[in-house]
């Protein structure tokens, strides 16, 4: 906020009277001070491209509602995402280098979770031309048909399942995703301008026909085919797939699991199954992950969890076989082992000399990944390593034929498919209309920097005095193994405002007059709409007032 300097204003010269503006210092300069809307290294790292620092910055001030707007214009999910993102943005953030990066995610959910409570479905423009076809109502598609929908087209979303939400559904437990909040948060994304037709499955009873009869598609039908380990003793009774206990249990459905179970694998899908066993009454759950503690693709909160809640997790092994008893496993024989990648990005265990164990198990379920079912889909549309065959921006070798998610990206995170969706409206949109999307405006007197990303370097620290970054609270592990509630509770008012005031805000002028203070030569003067404005005649190019912004908004360019 800019702030009150008084009046008079200390006009900076010491004959009553007259000011240093009547000396014109503009003609001794070489280079000159540019104001710069740059992009902060958490935005960069965001699959969606958040614009975190301007959202924190809304925040902070107080205005949520603009807050939570501006999220949503690169992700309509912001309650959900402040809850499963694995947020990169934070392993960016330029404050990790100064005293910890800022807890971006649980501000993200600080935002979402009051449009819970107060947001609106957003107005969607005029209505245009076209229908479009959206096959999956999971995270990409849901994202997808959000902004469509918002440009005035009309959307068919078929859902296989019988409710809107996919993986958020029926792959994330309530402690983690509770259903109200994901009820909630689609409902407010998807508006009157789509059709939801659940129960509509590609391939079975769901024709390619009808879906190619629209003017666009986006196929979103995510990974729904299990790998196996491919090991002996794999088809015994007692062995299943993580997803499809995570299934069933969304649905209502309490597997019998025994008394002793072991989950393979290492990633989040992993910690939810051992996790979720423990609340079902399990009283030995064993992960066996190839990686290395560190290396586990599950977050390190994931597996911090965990452990509290009695989860034990065994390190750097692999499966060499199942043990069965009359048909039914009784046992894992592990060994030694550590992941190798392929040079295809494919994964597989590689066995290393050491001795072999038998971990006892009345159950075993697999958490190792899936892949996508192409069955139903043209040829063309099969790419390579079993994905749709999609760019970036989701087009497919066959136009208006879009895809996007985990059937299309072996980058498989929610804000990934969230992202991808986003992205594919935006090139439907460009297809549909004939034109390229309007580029945003830029701020008056400022430069546009996209491809500039804010180095820690470039943060003046003076400003910026240590403060400990906010810990996420979570209910005590000896309580939470016995229900689905919620683990991870959300900040309070008093605790985003500060969290959010430890934001650098890189690369983002916030009006923070230092520049006006500090110029020597009265050459900079605010702007009635916000920002300021230089006066050539009086800027010297001293530069003082780039090295005393805070955050890198500010850059010395030379004039020739």
């Amino acid at each position: 906020m800019p702030r009150e300097l008084g009046a008079p204003r200390p006009l900076g010269w010491s004959e009553p009277g007259r000011t240093t503006l009547e000396i014109k210092t503009g003609g001794w300069r070489t280079r000159r001070p540019m104001y710069v809307e740059a992009t902060a290294p958490c935005r960069a790292a965001c699959p969606a491209g958040e614009a975190v620092a301007r959202w924190i910055e809304l925040a902070r001030r107080g205005e949520l509602a603009a807050a939570w707007a501006l999220i949503r214009e690169a992700n309509p999910f912001p309650a959900i995402m402040g809850r499963v993102c694995a947020h990169p943005c934070e392993s960016a953030c330029n404050r990790r280098q100064h005293d910890g990066g800022v807890a971006i995610n649980a501000l993200e959910r600080f935002v979402g979770d009051w449009g819970l409570r107060h947001g609106a479905r957003a107005l969607p423009d005029l209505p245009r031309p076209g229908r479009v076809a959206v096959v999956g109502g999971g995270p990409a598609g849901l994202a997808c048909a959000h902004a469509l929908s918002r440009r005035g087209y009309r959307v068919r979303l078929y859902e296989a399942e019988a409710a809107l939400g996919g993986l958020l559904r029926y792959g994330i437990p309530e402690y983690r995703l509770p259903r109200a909040v994901l009820e909630r948060e689609i409902e407010l994304g998807i508006g009157p301008g789509v059709e939801v037709l659940t129960g509509q499955r590609l391939g079975a009873n769901l024709a390619w026909e009808t879906v190619a009869g629209h003017d666009a598609v986006f196929l979103a039908t995510g990974a729904s085919l299990p790998l196996g380990l491919g090991v002996p003793g794999e088809q015994a009774q007692g062995i299943g797939n993580g997803l499809g206990f995570l299934r069933d249990l969304a649905c209502g459905t309490r597997p019998t699991l025994g008394r002793r179970l072991v989950v393979v694998g290492g990633g989040s899908t992993a910690m939810d199954v051992a996790r979720s066993a423990r609340r079902l009454g399990v009283p030995s759950v064993s992960v066996v992950a190839l990686e290395g503690r560190e290396e586990m693709p599950a977050l390190p909160e994931e597996v911090s969890q965990a452990l509290a809640e009695g989860v034990e997790i065994r390190n750097g092994l692999g499966v060499a076989r199942f043990v069965e008893g009359g048909g039914r496993v009784t046992g894992a024989a592990v060994v030694p082992a550590q992941l190798e990648r392929g040079g295809d990005g494919t994964i597989r265990p590689l066995f290393r000399p050491g001795p072999s164990e038998v971990m006892a198990a009345d159950s075993v379920l697999l958490a190792i990944g899936q892949r996508t079912d192409l069955a139903a889909l043209p040829p063309p549309l099969r790419g390579a390593r079993g994905l749709i065959a999609a760019g970036k921006d989701g087009a497919t070798p066959t136009v208006p034929i879009f895809a996007g998610g985990d059937a299309a990206s072996a980058e498989r995170t929610v804000t990934h498919a969230v992202a991808a969706g986003m992205r594919a409206a935006r090139r439907i949109d460009a297809v549909l209309s004939g034109g390229a999307p309007a580029a945003p405006a830029a701020l008056p007197g400022v430069r546009a920097l996209p491809a500039h990303v804010v180095a820690f370097a470039e943060i003046n620290l003076d400003y910026f005095p240590r403060a400990l970054r906010a810990g996420r609270p979570e209910r005590p592990a000896p309580g939470r193994v016995g229900s689905f509630a919620e683990v991870v509770e959300g900040f309070s008012a008093v605790t985003a405002r500060e969290e959010g005031a430890r934001c650098f805000t890189c690369g983002h002028c916030v009006d923070c007059d230092n520049c006006l203070i500090y110029c020597p030569d009265m050459a900079v003067s605010r702007r009635d709409e916000g920002g300021y404005r230089l006066s050539t005649d009086h800027c010297k190019g001293c530069g003082l007032c780039a090295q005393e912004c805070p955050r890198g908004a500010l850059q010395m360019v030379s004039e020739r």
